[in-house]
């Protein structure tokens, strides 16, 4: 398209040698191949919002498109990328790095039915045994753990009765039996070919994700690596290789079934998800912990870097949200009837800054309950109150100026919790306007615990706030 709105002495002008060379690099493609064999596909780049191009904009994409597709192209397309595709086009980035292709060896009986395949529409399935040694092979593949990457939850470690279970098993005089008493492991794939050769049966698989079966592979490839894993160890394994996006996402949800999932986990893979947890370490350095149990392997500094989504969600939803009672008494409805609201206009640093406050809250409502001489009103508003409290610091501190557009300001704010200096007069202070709506409510609703989680508490709470322009 450059090359010719250019004529050629205006081109030798230019100073800008790349820019020269491509626009003679694309006349001289549209000579030797002709304008109908080229299609041309135009990016606007920019880091904001696709979804809300302004009608004046969307006009002249329109004239633009138009003016350039009479021009003889075989096809012109004229697009935009804004900051999520961008983000987007990293991750995709990302995932192809990590793009695991193996060569399984499975075990293989021509004269009995040893295997099993299916297709039916875009999905096609492959059903088979293979040794636990040739999984832990599979699970130790590098990049270490990325096979892992669409499971919604990480490894737990051999601590909880499910993996001891597993590991007894596969070391264990049970070895032989681990077929039976295990739920296989379900991979996804973008395509699979099965060699059935009885002399070396091998089945290829190009970009294999393990969804459901995290567990018994890591445990399986500890056992191995230790030297502990009986040779005896045989393994169902399912395998499904499709192109539809929306299928892997259900497969995965739907086959883990052996720990209990929560609604966190479903929600774990979301790319909002993903998105915080990478620009929170980009542009902060902490660890935003969108699966459970996620950096459990951190210690020392970085283990106080931890920031766990369903905390950080619910110090937001209470403190930028201004419902301190749904963030105390709903933390299964984060993850559904409030994640829009929570994760879709936040910022990161307002995530950051809410767990912030929070955690002060809550490590004040720990010293507050071991002593003494405390009062059971002000013990009670600090311990049930505490996102009433965490509600109004965030007022006192911000106006409720969050987001985007006053990111410098919230920053601020970290700073001073980063940096240990923040004042405990704040705190204080909003603690008493807690033990003052409570004592005037104290009649109607006796019982703290419940009184706190009810909705009439925040809503009084937010009226005096507003009312006394705090």
């Amino acid at each position: 398209m450059l090359a010719r709105g250019y004529l050629q002495e205006d081109v030798k002008k230019i100073k800008n040698l790349s820019f020269k060379n491509k626009i003679n690099e694309i006349r001289q493609l549209r000579l030797d191949c002709g304008a109908s064999n080229i299609s041309i596909k135009l990016y606007h780049i920019t880091t904001g919002n696709k979804s809300s191009l302004s009608d004046e904009y969307i006009e002249q994409c329109k004239k633009l498109t138009e003016k350039y597709s009479n021009l003889g192209f075989q096809k012109f397309i004229f697009d935009q990328l804004g900051a999520h595709e961008l983000v987007e086009l990293i991750n995709e980035s990302d995932r192809v790095k990590k793009q695991i292709d193996i060569e399984l060896p499975v075990i293989y009986d021509i004269n009995t039915a040893s295997v099993m395949e299916f297709a039916q529409g875009d999905t096609k399935a492959f059903v088979c045994t293979i040794s636990g040694e040739e999984l832990a092979k599979v699970a130790a593949t590098e990049p270490r753990d990325s096979i892992f990457d669409l499971n919604v939850r990480p490894y737990y470690g051999s601590i909880g009765r499910v993996n001891s279970e597993i590991k007894k098993t596969c070391a264990g005089k049970d070895a032989e039996r681990f077929w039976f008493l295990n739920n296989g492991i379900t991979m996804v794939c973008d395509h699979f070919d099965f060699t059935r050769d009885p002399d070396n049966p091998i089945l290829k698989i190009k970009n294999a994700q393990i969804v459901n079966g995290c567990q018994t592979s890591v445990t399986i490839r500890e056992a191995f690596e230790r030297q502990e894993l009986r040779s005896n160890v045989k393994i169902l394994l399912r395998i499904y290789s499709t192109d539809n996006p929306s299928l892997v996402e259900k497969i995965t949800l739907t086959t883990n079934n052996q720990n209990k999932i929560t609604d966190r986990d479903l929600r774990a893979n979301d790319t909002v998800q993903r998105d915080i947890q990478r620009l929170m370490y980009d542009m902060y350095f902490f660890y935003y912990e969108r699966k459970n149990k996620q950096y459990r392997n951190l210690r020392g500094p970085n283990k106080r870097k931890i920031i766990p989504s369903p905390k950080a969600a619910q110090a937001y939803l209470a403190i930028v949200g201004g419902k301190p009672a749904n963030a105390r008494s709903y933390l299964a409805a984060i993850w559904s009837d409030f994640y829009s609201e929570i994760f879709e206009n936040a910022s990161v640093v307002d995530f950051l800054v809410s767990y912030k406050i929070f955690h002060f809250c809550h490590l004040q409502s720990l010293s507050i309950k071991k002593l003494k001489s405390v009062s059971i009103i002000k013990k009670d508003c600090s311990i049930y109150g505490l996102f009433h409290i965490a509600r109004t610091i965030g007022l006192f501190l911000l106006k409720d100026n969050w987001g985007h557009k006053n990111r410098e300001g919230v920053e601020k704010i970290l700073e001073i919790f980063e940096n240990e200096q923040f004042d405990n007069n704040i705190y204080d202070n909003a603690l008493d306007l807690v033990i003052k709506l409570r004592k005037s409510d104290q009649e109607n609703y006796p019982v703290p615990a419940m009184y706190f989680k009810n909705t009439i508490s925040q809503r009084n709470l937010n009226v005096i706030l507003y009312r006394d322009k705090f």
